[in-house]
Formats: structure tokens, C-alpha cells, sequence
């Protein structure tokens, strides 16, 4: 299991976010994000058609450098 919190996925705030693997962790972001957050999810679609991948190269070293618990 892994913690990470809304603000190191690139998000608004500090709530804090667990997951067991970088899918999980993207999903479990998403719904955070659209229930908390609806104005930054408004701008996350606009942020995938511009270049569809960048998501994931932003998460991954994040998700490998967070620690395990």
C-alpha cells in the first residue's frame, strides 16, 4: 500500500490518498478529484487532448519514490 496525497498527484489539497498500484492509484485520484474538486476536474479532459500520456510520465516517478506501508 502506498500513501500519496492529492497535492504530490498534481491536485488541489492535502487530503491523503492509498492505493496498491499505480492504476488504483489513478482511479482512486479521479474519483477525489471529481467529488472534491469539480473545477479541476472540469480542466483535466482539456489536459488529456492536448497530450494524452503526460499524465502517466507525470505519476510514475511520483509513485515509484512514495513510500510503501
Amino acid at each position: 500500500m502506498r500513501t500519496m496525497t492529492c497535492r504530490e498527484l498534481g491536485g488541489p489539497c492535502g487530503q491523503t490518498l492509498l492505493a496498491e498500484t499505480l492504476d488504483e492509484m489513478v482511479q482512486t485520484m479521479s474519483r477525489h478529484v471529481m467529488k472534491q474538486h469539480p473545477d479541476t476536474a472540469r480542466e483535466v479532459p482539456q489536459v488529456h487532448d492536448e497530450d494524452p500520456k503526460r499524465r502517466g510520465r507525470e505519476m510514475k516517478p511520483k509513485w515509484d519514490a512514495a513510500p510503501v506501508g
